[in-house]
């Protein structure tokens, strides 16, 4: 073999490896594939190329990413920070459906990032070629870190700028709690009867409680219930009756009424005129038999301080029993 076929073969080989290195670094895909855009806030460290997954499974790969700065996307009507551009395989389109999830994880310890996708319900239709989903997106942890160093430079700076007052402070709450305890030491017997005292009362409480509930769900109070029911269905069914009764009562006597004469009607007048005089009298014989009982009452008088006056009634009552158990005392004085 010349030496022009052998550097041209070296050529050749050389041109194929860089190929094969090429179609292999590069993420070249032979086969059908069809286009998913996914929405991010903040898709990680997501790079071009990167791989898309299914169960570990590599799908597909990430073609472009897209900053759209939180305008407005009439498609959708979301406002995406980050628009991501997959490349699926076409043969699995129909395992990916409407309700998939797709979120930002890592690949291996390294911290390589891909996306990975939960196919979602095996019922439900499959996405179209150029749907456009919202991701999930991965936690911050920069943001997090970030946010907890300012939140521990700004105590920090707290504590240094009123070490003094923090000083007073632990001083007297130490005090405080050294009073506490020197004062539970001191009352501990005290306290141990306040707790039993407290018990008791407990308990007393209960056993109220007790009776309480027993008398409300007792049987006599069911009783009295259903008597007042029985009554109040009596009454209820006799007061129409009765209201009858009472209208065809008025109006007789609007009738009879009616037909009486003009010395029947002034001898009626008469005697009501009597009757209020009656009623007045009467009147007056219950207010002297109220003024009479209030003096007895009060004690006033002979009648009054017989009755109100208790060593009186001791005094009878005394009398009465001596007598009961010594009749004889009424005919013989010792």
């Amino acid at each position: 073999m010349s030496v022009e076929a052998k550097v041209g073969l070296l050529v050749l080989v050389a041109l194929l490896l860089l190929g094969g290195f090429v179609f292999v670094l590069g993420g070249v895909e032979l086969g059908d594939q069809y286009d998913l855009f996914v929405d991010f806030d903040n898709p990680g460290n997501v790079q071009p190329g990167a791989p898309v997954n299914v169960g570990s499974i590599r799908v597909g790969r990430v073609d472009s990413l897209e900053y759209r700065g939180g305008r407005l996307d009439p498609q959708t009507g979301r406002r995406p920070l980050v628009r991501v551009k997959l490349r699926i395989d076409r043969e699995i389109q129909d395992t990916i459906h409407e309700d998939a999830l797709f979120y930002v994880t890592s690949q291996s310890v390294l911290g390589e990032s891909v996306i990975a996708i939960d196919p979602g319900n095996p019922e439900g239709p499959a996405l179209e070629d150029g749907a456009v989903v919202e991701g999930v997106d991965p936690p911050r942890l920069d943001l997090a870190l970030s946010m907890a160093y300012e939140l521990l430079e700004s105590l920090t700076s707290l504590f240094r700028e009123n070490r003094e007052e923090l000083q007073s402070l632990l001083a007297s709450a130490a005090n405080l709690i050294r009073q506490a305890d020197e004062l539970l030491a001191e009352n501990d017997g005290r306290l141990d009867n306040i707790l039993a005292n407290i018990e008791r009362a407990t308990e007393q409480t209960n056993t109220v409680l007790e009776g309480a509930d027993g008398i409300v769900n007792g049987q006599q109070l069911r009783r009295t219930l259903r008597n007042v029911d029985r009554t109040l269905a009596s009454v209820s069914s006799e007061i129409d009756p009765l209201l009858s009764g009472a209208r065809e009562a008025l109006s007789g006597a609007n009738e009879a009424l009616g037909t009486i004469g003009p010395e029947q009607r002034e001898e009626i007048q008469s005697a009501i005129s009597q009757a209020a005089d009656l009623a007045e009298e009467a009147n007056g014989a219950i207010a002297d038999a109220r003024a009479i009982v209030t003096h007895i009452r009060e004690g006033r008088g002979t009648v009054g301080g017989f009755v109100m006056d208790e060593e009186i009634y001791d005094d009878v009552q005394e009398l009465l029993r001596d007598l009961k158990h010594n009749p004889w005392k009424l005919f013989w004085r010792e």
